[in-house]
């Protein structure tokens, strides 16, 4: 009987000109998504790109200066490769599947310029925002589609499965048969909700497909939180359809539902946490920047003085080269001292925060997909963060090669700078944040298959 009932439902699709236009948008939807995507990280390739050619095109003119000087081939120049000039580019590389969720990373900055003249906080380079309204509302991804618009679908499909032959009383000729109500919702259900999964997951296919090197174990990440997502929704429609006896008396309380699900406890989390810990203040850190870069430049000859007492080594190098060099750098390690504490505070401030959302996911299946899929693709706040924090050390790797060379007016060798490590290198090696998704996708597996249990039983 169940058989009969899926063949007699798929006959149902394929005759109705409103399901039939509902699977063309799927199809439509879900492939500009995956278009959105890729388009979005071509261009932001080609940006990051640009800006690396731009500073190692600088920095091979820089060394190609300080090699020149260093054979005797040209003269020495206050002004012509001293260490403070040196750049270096730092990239936030994300993961293959970052086409499909875009995250944070259009919205926060994925370029720095590492420098000796440049500090924690004006390390970040000058970058332009995506239109506005697009930043608002949210790129058209392909976690985007997933989490907000397939639900909707869902519900759209759904909603009437049985109420019609209700209203009508097929349903009374069908339960002559042994089988009862739920199980022809159940199947009806199934076809339906089965051929929409079908499309997205080969959709999907798609996206995963044209990502680069990307592990089996990221492909099975992907289907079963999908899966498990739709699930979960399978069984909540099933329930309230079951419980409803009326088409659009169930519509408003899936939409109630999906409104809840989707918009309402993902804001409220945001808040929540927003709100148990709330950020340093911004204005105190540029205040304690900008005092100690005041002090420093008051005591740059104090400073230097103590220095070369400290590294009786050390010799005076050209005395043309400006004092500027030096106040800038020692500005810059002051700085970072009078900062430390409050950048300590923002960092364990946004430690706390994602740690409490991992914890409030579980309030809703919808945040639950959004947060690993991104955390999958290395597009969200931690990602961000490690990208930051690596720049970080990195500028400290660049200062103590040049500290000496800097506040004694000489030039760094050319073996040295050859030796400092670029930030790429020192990125992959980096060790990135384990996303586990077995708890997620046990959740969301279970709530579906609860709901369903529930209304079989009932």
């Amino acid at each position: 009987m169940n058989k009969v009932i899926l063949s007699y439902e798929f006959l149902r699709m394929r005759r109705s000109m409103a399901t039939i236009s509902l699977f063309m948008f799927v199809i439509l939807a879900s492939s500009y998504s995956i278009w959105s995507g890729m388009a979005w990280q071509t261009s932001h390739q080609d940006s990051l790109s640009e800006f690396v050619e731009q500073i190692d095109k600088k920095g091979s003119e820089w060394r190609s200066d300080l090699e020149d000087i260093e054979s005797g081939k040209s003269q020495s120049s206050p002004y012509v490769a001293r260490p403070m000039d040196i750049n270096f580019p730092a990239i936030h590389v994300t993961g293959p599947t970052s086409h499909l969720a875009i995250g944070m990373t259009e919205i926060l900055p994925a370029r720095l310029m590492i420098s000796p003249r440049r500090n924690g906080l004006s390390m970040i380079e000058a970058y332009e925002f995506d239109n506005p309204m697009t930043l608002l509302f949210g790129r058209m991804d392909f976690v985007f589609f997933v989490t907000v618009i397939v639900p909707l679908l869902l519900i759209a499909l759904n909603f009437d499965v049985i109420a019609s032959d209700r209203a009508r009383g097929l349903n009374r000729m069908l339960l002559s048969n042994p089988i009862t109500e739920s199980s022809i919702i159940a199947n009806r259900m199934a076809a339906r909700t089965g051929l929409l999964f079908v499309i997205i997951l080969t959709v999907l296919s798609v996206g995963l497909y044209i990502s680069n090197n990307l592990p089996f174990d990221t492909v099975i990440a992907w289907i079963f939180l999908i899966t498990a997502y739709i699930v979960f929704w399978y069984g909540l429609i099933f329930l309230v359809v079951s419980k409803n006896k009326k088409g659009f008396s169930g519509l408003s309380n899936l939409v109630s539902l999906w409104l809840f699900f989707v918009l309402i406890i993902p804001a409220a989390s945001n808040s929540i946490t927003g709100y148990l810990y709330p950020q340093p203040s911004k204005l105190e850190l540029l205040s304690d920047a900008r005092s100690a870069t005041s002090e420093a430049t008051k005591q740059t000859a104090e400073l230097t003085q103590q220095f070369l007492e400290d590294h009786p080594e050390l010799t005076i190098g050209d005395d043309q080269v400006p004092g500027y060099y030096r106040a800038l750098f020692l500005s810059n390690s002051m700085v970072k001292e009078s900062t430390k504490p409050i950048v300590a505070e923002f960092t364990k401030s946004l430690d706390d925060r994602e740690d409490m959302l991992d914890v409030l996911q579980y309030l809703s299946p919808t945040t639950i997909l959004q947060r690993n899929l991104i955390a999958i693709a290395q597009t969200d706040s931690r990602s961000h963060a490690l990208f930051i924090e690596t720049a970080s050390q990195h500028v400290d790797l660049v200062n103590d090669a040049v500290e000496d060379a800097v506040l004694t007016s000489n030039r760094i060798s050319v073996s040295t700078f050859d030796q400092i490590p670029k930030f790429q290198d020192i990125w992959e090696a980096t060790e990135k944040p384990n996303v586990t998704v077995i708890w997620p996708i046990t959740f969301m597996l279970f709530l579906g298959l609860a709901l369903i249990s529930l209304t079989r039983r009932n």
